[in-house]
């Protein structure tokens, strides 16, 4: 097998995007990508140890604070987060993932590595072939994926 380069050709990004785009929407259904985004932003601060507070996540999602407050709401009565008194500063609330909220965490970190590989294998066969594949070829291509995808992100 020959080896992989480390930068993603246009295409491989591409593919990339929209598997990763796939897989939410399959293990999600259509939410908003803003309730994605919000979510995102919330794992990923809490995994750095600083759990967000509303105003915190606005800033840096650049949401609106009543969508925020919508999406957070949604996190919260599925139990994925809950809040917590800031105990420096009794005003603020921070959004704390829980058990539920770091299962799922980790499954999509598992998931995220599984398309990271898949698609480096595909990126690999797009720099080996001479000739990209015709929108027919993408497509099949594209059709398969979802449907092995069907049960593999639930």
């Amino acid at each position: 097998m020959s080896k992989r380069s480390d930068t993603l050709t246009p295409e491989g990004q591409m593919a990339l995007f929209w598997r990763i785009l796939h897989m939410l929407t399959a293990r999600y259904g259509n939410y908003p990508m803003g309730q994605l985004l919000v979510a995102l932003t919330m794992v990923f601060l809490n995994e750095r140890g600083t759990p967000p507070t509303m105003t915190e996540i606005c800033a840096a999602t650049g949401l609106p604070k009543s969508s925020v407050s919508r999406y957070v709401s949604w996190q919260i009565k599925q139990g994925l987060a809950r809040e917590k008194i800031d105990p420096n500063d009794r005003r603020q609330r921070r959004l704390v993932q829980t058990a539920k909220g770091k299962a799922e965490w980790n499954w999509q970190v598992a998931k995220l590595g599984e398309l990271f590989n898949e698609i480096g294998e595909l990126d690999n066969s797009f720099r080996l072939s001479s000739e990209r594949p015709d929108a027919a070829e993408l497509l099949e291509r594209m059709i398969e994926i979802n449907r092995q995808a069907s049960g593999r992100f639930r």
